[in-house]
């Protein structure tokens, strides 16, 4: 994604009509502080945005929502053709919903994951790993985009099918430029089979009378035809373009109970910590004990019992991956101790505290008889690329595990920290993505550098809705069609007015992590 163009501005003329200072534009003639030059895009690309959501999305819908971009300039070529590229080759050029940032994150994983198991040389696996990294980081843009759109009042949402709408205006338009470019330099444009079907359709639902794009490869007459029923159409509508179909406001307005004039949360309410309610002598003896825990492990409170209540030996292998992102996300575990888990985490192993082990057992054994270790492909058999670089994940691997491990027995005999119910590692997480969420709106950026993604996946959506169910927040009822960005827009400011309503009422936060697992060696 190209980021929003900033600050450099400039003015279109020095007056316009009626005396009245003309507009600042930017460097790409947008009006400086628009939704458009905030974060960059196109006006259709912000409605798609408004609309698209690249965490639920079907493959074909992303496809054209890619092939757009990359023809406006507004997203890198290589990315587009790497998406794309993706969708076809694996087969999910379909018509369900699909989280695209769920999918490049496994998988970079996955390719991670060989490296670490010495499948695959670090070497080679560099293009793929950047390759990944790089489209992942332009859809979780996009989604951060959708996010940030949902607040902005400037920009109309496009209807929930017109997808198909705009990647045939887009390449019409590129069609009908290149045809107005042929007409003076005498070039011939190629038509291919997918445009001609596209200018077929845009002019149809103009209401033009054209016969669709013959099969074969002569379309010169039916081109002639196509930009006649064009032009004719330019005349009997001056100063109108055609367009993708929009959402009305009355659309946009998902509540079931609407209200006018809705109080809106005031600063002091919407940003400013709340006063802390007056506390007891047996209240600051427990934050006195707290204060010393934390001081003593370098962790928050939060991330202590996580880990007291958190035994690995009786984890699955995807509350195993669970709890290293959490670890991760809360600074416990480095990048590169948590990558060293994938191996175990992507291929689903079982045993997790004794996998490395066996694992470090086998290659030792075969080593010593002089065998070169294999891993099984769906083509046979094949050596190991690096046997160092998986026995040396193996070890950093087993080590993380054990630290967590001795940390966890640790804290059983620790009374400053205090135990927590089943199901622990659930609220973690929710409470993470309550977290992430609620820094994302508090943060209320509104432009394309700045926007941060508010959820990942369905999961932490769910988990966000659980804590505002525990804190009590009352939350407005939505119409059955609201999307996720709608409902959480509309959740923020009913948690907004609760929070107004409580006297230090505010969802928990961590302290940051001053010690990582390899303290505890």
């Amino acid at each position: 994604m190209q980021p929003a163009i900033q600050a450099e501005a400039r003015s279109a003329s020095n007056a316009a009509a009626g005396g009245q200072a003309a507009p600042l534009l930017d460097v790409q003639g947008r009006e400086v502080g628009s939704p458009e030059s905030r974060y960059g895009l196109s006006t259709r690309t912000l409605q798609l945005l408004k609309q698209y959501d690249v965490r639920s999305m079907s493959g074909s819908d992303l496809y054209a929502l890619t092939e757009m971009l990359d023809s406006n300039g507004e997203m890198d070529s290589q990315v587009a053709s790497a998406t794309r590229g993706d969708i076809d080759n694996n087969g999910w050029n379909g018509g369900g919903a699909c989280n695209a940032v769920q999918i490049f994150a496994k998988r970079h994983d996955d390719v991670q994951a060989s490296v670490k198991a010495g499948e695959t040389s670090a070497r080679l696996a560099s293009y793929s790993l950047d390759n990944y990294s790089r489209v992942q980081q332009a859809l979780e843009k996009l989604g951060a985009i959708h996010d940030a759109l949902q607040g902005e009042d400037k920009v109309q949402s496009a209807a929930s099918d017109s997808m198909k709408q705009a990647l045939d205006l887009s390449r019409f338009e590129r069609w009908s430029q290149a045809m107005t470019r042929a007409e003076s330099s005498g070039e011939k444009v190629p038509l291919s089979k997918e445009t001609a079907e596209s200018v077929s359709r845009v002019l149809q639902r103009a209401g033009a009378d054209l016969p669709p794009p013959p099969d074969g490869q002569d379309k010169g007459a039916w081109v002639k035809q196509a930009l006649q029923a064009y032009r004719s159409w330019q005349t009997q509508h001056p100063g109108s373009k055609l367009d993708i179909d929009l959402q009305t406001a009355e659309q946009e307005d998902k509540t079931v109970f609407k209200t006018k004039n809705q109080p809106k949360p005031t600063p002091e309410t919407a940003g400013a910590p709340l006063p802390p309610p007056s506390s007891t002598p047996a209240q600051r003896a427990q934050a006195a004990l707290t204060q010393q825990a934390e001081a003593q492990y370098g962790m928050g409170m939060s991330t202590l019992q996580l880990i007291k209540s958190t035994d690995i030996g009786s984890l699955s292998m995807e509350q195993v991956k669970q709890y290293s992102t959490l670890l991760q996300a809360s600074g416990v575990l480095s990048q590169d101790n948590a990558d060293s888990l994938l191996p175990l985490t992507q291929r689903g192993m079982v045993d997790s505290l004794s996998y490395y082990k066996r694992d470090l057992s086998w290659l030792h054994s075969m080593l010593k008889l002089g065998l070169t270790p294999q891993y099984a492909t769906a083509a046979g058999m094949v050596d190991l690329s690096d046997v160092n670089a998986r026995i040396s994940n193996d070890q950093q691997g087993q080590r993380v595990l054990e630290r967590l491990q001795r940390l966890h027995e640790t804290l059983q005999s620790d009374e400053r920290v205090p135990a927590t119910a089943s199901g622990s590692l659930r609220q973690a997480s929710d409470q993470a993505a309550f977290d992430n969420w609620a820094r994302v709106e508090q943060k209320g950026a509104r432009n394309a550098q700045n926007a941060g993604l508010e959820y990942r996946n369905q999961n932490d959506v769910d988990g966000i809705f659980r804590v505002l169910q525990r804190l009590g927040v009352e939350l407005t009822p939505l119409d059955g069609d609201s999307t996720t960005g709608q409902r959480l827009q509309q959740a923020w400011q009913d948690y907004q007015q609760w929070r107004g309503s409580q006297y230090g009422g505010q969802a928990a936060t961590s302290l940051p992590v001053k010690r990582t697992i390899d303290t505890f060696a």
